[in-house]
């Protein structure tokens, strides 16, 4: 039973979480509003933002308040999880605080590779299916700053552009090495 609360926990904060980063993501790639993705994650999203959007201006057309949400979101799930699921208790918390917000901001790197990795599977799959999909135009505003210099460098095969393939290895190995040594360094503060 505790193995399913802490996976219902876990889904719930993780759905909210992702939300806010992809609306925090969208924003500072430029993608158009009037899209499904971008009309879901400020959907899922508008409630706390504008709570905190009194406490942290925007600055560049940018809202922090989404990044600063999604971030406190994964800080109160490791609290959670440190605290209900029996690893430390209640009253010792304090003293993993800085554990807790340094792991916040290595969950929030993962969470944001893995939404560029999954807007170059999108991006890869529509463009061979459905081309003018309305979520299209906001899997180009994410990976286009990382597909572009690849497209200097290699070439097409014909008609087919493997730099979508490249781009997710270049993600796949950060995930596994640099958010990877920043977890593993982290978790030698606990």
């Amino acid at each position: 039973m505790t193995g399913a609360l802490e996976s219902l926990i876990e889904i719930v904060f993780g759905l909210f979480s992702f939300a806010a980063l992809l609306r925090f993501m969208l924003q500072v790639a430029g993608a158009p509003y009037r899209n499904p993705v971008s009309e879901f994650s400020v959907s899922m999203s508008e409630f706390a933002v504008s709570r905190l959007r009194r406490l942290i201006p925007g600055a560049r057309a940018v809202e922090y308040a989404p990044l600063l949400w999604a971030w406190l979101l994964e800080c109160l799930l490791l609290a959670i999880n440190l605290t209900v699921f029996g690893m430390v208790h209640p009253t010792d918390l304090l003293q993993f605080l800085p554990w807790i917000l340094a792991m916040g901001v290595v969950s929030i790197l993962r969470h944001g590779l893995y939404i560029l990795m999954g807007a170059v599977f999108i991006l890869a799959v529509l463009s061979w299916v459905n081309p003018y999909s309305p979520v299209m135009p906001a899997a180009e505003a994410l990976t286009s700053p990382f597909l572009a210099p690849l497209r200097k460098l290699i070439p097409t095969l014909g008609t087919v552009d493997l730099t979508p393939v490249i781009l997710m290895v270049i993600f796949q190995l950060t995930l596994t090495v640099i958010v990877g040594a920043l977890e593993m360094l982290v978790q030698r503060l606990m």
